[in-house]
């Protein structure tokens, strides 16, 4: 019953990767059955394929159809742009 070398350290090496993959689909399979008990009720993204859909499977809004009203001038900005008016608007300069 002589094993090589070659065999023995083949079972090491197979043996650790074994315990290695085992450890790793325990860890998951724990945090996966804590994720459906916290939040028995989620529902996956949605993924379209010709990029028509958001993430909820409804249809996406273009940026510039939407309007944020400025409470500091008073004026409705484009959605798009909105971040540039409040620097300009709240900013060091502004005119008004």
């Amino acid at each position: 019953m002589s094993e090589t070398v070659e065999t023995i350290s083949h079972g090491i090496y197979h043996n650790l990767i074994t315990t290695l993959i085992q450890d790793l689909v325990a860890r998951e399979t724990t945090k996966e059955q804590l994720l459906r008990a916290r939040y028995p009720d989620l529902k996956p993204y949605y993924r379209s394929p010709d990029h028509q859909l958001d993430i909820n499977g409804k249809p996406k809004q273009q940026e510039s159809s939407q309007y944020l009203h400025c409470d500091n001038c008073d004026r409705d900005v484009s959605a798009n742009r909105f971040a540039a008016h409040l620097q300009r608007c709240l900013g060091r300069g502004s005119r008004r």
